[in-house]
């Protein structure tokens, strides 16, 4: 049968004429909402505003998470205490860091939020500032926590867009001088979409222009791996934010989720981490645990099938004592079920494992 590809960064695509107002219905009246480079810049952003009155700096964070989350505290002079989550990724907090912490980041991890809410709103009665990372829950219906100070982010992992971070303030302003994003980065990033998006409308992408694309794409990312601080957004990556149907999105992936839960062969390389799409959920992913992460991961890309490591172990992380996080970051792997996809591509991912070799 023809090799399908699924998976890859987003292209542009055609978008409605009206405003979505998404984000700006997250933001409270007297808040305050500001458009970013990345996540990171975001976050960044966020934490300098949150030191303008916090002079303790201790900083509560997942010992699961993401480099991008651990480098803007570091950079803003925090100290982090690290929370244990288990496999199936629920934060496991400890009531006996409340005297020392000023600040504690949230995630709910691709989309599904399982932390207890109850020791975030004793946070919040201590005057312990929440900020939640939403960059995975940000379309689900609970993604938010209602005692939520800052809610930052990216729209990366869902959009086409060059820039794609938000940074929430849900009381008062936000007062500090946000910078001009960097041109270079936002034009690699613009490039390898336009790029991608002519070779897949022209039918049969050239694998070598394909591959060039992508590694602009990455060298992009790695770019801002090395450079950030607030950096803001540009205008068309506003606009694309602002009008882009999100509600399409969450239908869409919510029903790809779903195919893939009630269609995915069962095999002894892949557990499925949510087996249960809870109303209101919307997954940026679906994700598993795959017991030979090289072999699953090149044997479907072989079949045209991309998967994805969110994330792999930053140097800012030690799994030292924490058996859990050890065992994520090293089987946790994403499949695609976005809304570029339908039911047939799905099922194709299905039958590509349904044909993968058991060891």
């Amino acid at each position: 049968e023809n090799l399908k590809q699924i998976g890859g960064f987003f292209t542009y695509e055609p978008l409605p004429e009206t405003e979505n107002h998404y984000l700006e219905n997250l933001c409270p009246p007297g808040g305050s909402l500001r458009f970013f480079m990345s996540g990171r810049c975001a976050n960044y952003y966020a934490l300098q505003d949150i030191c303008l009155s916090d002079t303790k700096k201790v900083a509560y964070v997942p010992v699961y998470t993401c480099e991008t989350v651990l480098a803007p505290f570091l950079k803003a002079g925090y100290e982090l205490l690290f929370y244990d989550v288990s496999r199936d990724l629920t934060p496991i907090f400890d009531e006996r860091v409340l005297d020392r912490i000023s600040v504690v980041n949230l995630c709910g991890y691709y989309g599904f939020c399982s932390y207890d809410r109850e020791f975030i709103r004793k946070c919040s009665e201590r005057g312990i500032i929440i900020v939640e990372d939403t960059t995975h829950s940000i379309f689900s219906a609970d993604g938010v926590d209602p005692h939520c100070d800052y809610v930052v982010g990216s729209m990366r992992k869902w959009i086409g867009v060059p820039a794609g971070g938000f940074a929430i303030k849900r009381k008062g302003g936000f007062s500090l001088p946000v910078l001009p994003p960097d041109e270079t980065h936002l034009s690699m990033r613009s490039m390898s979409m336009r790029g991608k998006q002519q070779l897949l409308q022209a039918g049969t992408p050239d694998p070598q222009a394909m591959q060039k694309f992508n590694d602009t794409f990455w060298d992009a990312e790695m770019m801002l791996r090395r450079i950030f601080d607030s950096y803001g957004s540009d205008r068309d990556s506003e606009y694309i934010i602002r009008h882009y149907d999100f509600e399409q999105l969450k239908q869409r992936r919510r029903a790809n989720y779903q195919y893939l839960l009630e269609h995915m062969p069962e095999h002894p390389q892949i557990t499925v981490i949510f087996p249960v799409l809870k109303e209101g959920a919307v997954p940026s992913h679906f994700t598993v645990y795959a017991k030979d992460r090289d072999m699953v991961q090149s044997y479907l890309a072989g079949q045209g099938v991309k998967t994805t490591t969110y994330w792999p172990q930053g140097p800012m992380v030690d799994t030292e004592g924490h058996g859990d996080a050890d065992y994520i970051y090293s089987h946790v792997l994403s499949f695609t079920c976005d809304q570029r996809y339908g039911t047939e591509d799905m099922e194709y991912i299905c039958r590509q494992i349904e044909g993968m070799p058991e060891e």
